[in-house]
């Protein structure tokens, strides 16, 4: 049965029929911002797979203490600004200003950080208070952290295979029966057989993978935004030689529609969600030729939530469910925990990987929040994946 064809679809292929195959960056970018794309014209978009901050509020007050030790680090200034990247609906930002809001007059210097506080959330496609990317064209440069939750994974990826011992790119073509299809010919830019070149030699035949040439242009918008302070991204990925390892022979390459994973992206074109697993060597790398350092070597979420408190959260949870007996609420409790617990499941989120940098700024501790955390528990509203109604 042929492809259902959809705006995006015709965009590729007019352009393929015009200009012949395109990169597999090329189609991943029409697919998700283009004209018709998934990102661009689905009022869903984002809703077909649960991030952390829908999972539980704690992830956000959690993030809201990370914050509140960067303000602490770079002697509380009078004005620190957080610039959150791809925030998506603000769901994240939310639930860290509530967390600041309500450590008001009863965490030590939460008001003079609340105060401090000035939070600015971009995306490409802005939705309620969150801003729109081109306000950072020229963007002023601040006191404070930029922070990215689920963004990376997102940019548009060339993809490659081995072949014969030499790196050859997969292009997208269109075959004699008008069906989409994956056509190998020389790499559109050296840097794509550059980042694989010290370990071709170990991967099979047939081998494909994914190069994100866009993380360069990332760090480069990142140094134009800080003066000093520091920069926190989280997202699924590996450190370079995990992530082009030679059991992994199909990529990383991800769809998602309607929570269900797929691993075709030449289907349904603009109506599923496309990531690849992000390559943080080359994330290190890109930041580190701007000027930035690593804070903390590169950790799972799980071990980064765990130095920043969420234990505490959990604990606090079991104890609290452990004392009561009325189904309706201990119903509810069973439900945080277990979105809370989700957090840290190193078979999914727990396992997302957390980089930590600094620019004109010093290292900070965070093993003294592992007991303490900075604010206090909340539980889940309506906007997260956690919530339960009382009535």
């Amino acid at each position: 049965m042929p492809e259902e064809s959809t705006p995006a679809r015709q965009v590729v292929e007019a352009e393929i029929r015009a200009e012949g195959p395109i990169t597999f960056a090329r189609f991943m970018e029409i697919a998700l911002y283009g004209e018709g794309g998934y990102y661009t014209s689905n009022v869903n978009a984002g809703a077909d797979y649960a991030t952390s901050p829908q999972m539980h509020p704690a992830f956000g007050v959690l993030i809201a203490g990370w914050l509140f030790r960067a303000w602490e680090a770079l002697g509380e200034p009078q004005c620190f600004d957080v610039v959150e990247l791809g925030a998506g609906d603000g769901g994240l930002a939310r639930d860290i200003l509530d967390a600041v809001e309500s450590g008001q007059g009863c965490v030590g210097q939460a008001d003079q950080f609340g105060e401090a506080l000035r939070y600015h959330a971009f995306d490409l496609r802005p939705r309620g208070d969150v801003r729109g990317v081109e306000d950072l064209l020229q963007p002023e440069s601040v006191v404070g952290c930029v922070i990215s939750n689920e963004l990376l994974d997102a940019f548009p990826t060339h993809v490659c295979t081995v072949r014969g011992g030499s790196v050859l790119e997969c292009y997208v073509g269109i075959n004699d029966r008008g069906e989409l299809e994956f056509v190998n010919g020389e790499v559109s830019n050296m840097e794509i057989s550059e980042r694989v070149s010290e370990i071709v030699k170990r991967l099979p035949e047939g081998y494909r993978g994914e190069v994100n040439l866009g993380v360069a242009n990332w760090a480069s918008t990142v140094s134009r935004i800080v003066k000093r302070g520091y920069m926190l991204t989280i997202d699924y990925g590996h450190e370079r030689g995990l992530l082009y390892h030679p059991a992994r022979t199909e990529g990383s390459l991800r769809c998602y529609r309607e929570h269900v994973l797929g691993q075709n992206p030449l289907r349904c074109i603009g109506q599923q969600d496309i990531t690849a697993h992000v390559d943080f060597t080359a994330v290190s790398q890109a930041l580190s030729e701007v000027g930035f350092y690593e804070t903390a070597p590169l950790q799972t979420q799980r071990d980064f939530l765990f130095d920043l408190g969420i234990g505490e959260y959990i604990r606090a949870l079991r104890r609290e469910l452990a004392s009561n007996t009325e189904e309706r609420l201990a119903n509810r409790l069973m439900t945080e925990l277990r979105n809370l617990n989700a957090l840290v499941d190193t078979r999914g989120l727990g396992d997302f990987k957390v980089a930590q940098f600094g620019f004109n700024s010093p290292e900070f501790d965070l093993k003294t929040l592992e007991f303490d955390p900075v604010f206090p528990f909340r539980k889940a509203q309506s906007h997260h994946l956690a919530f339960l109604p009382y009535d």
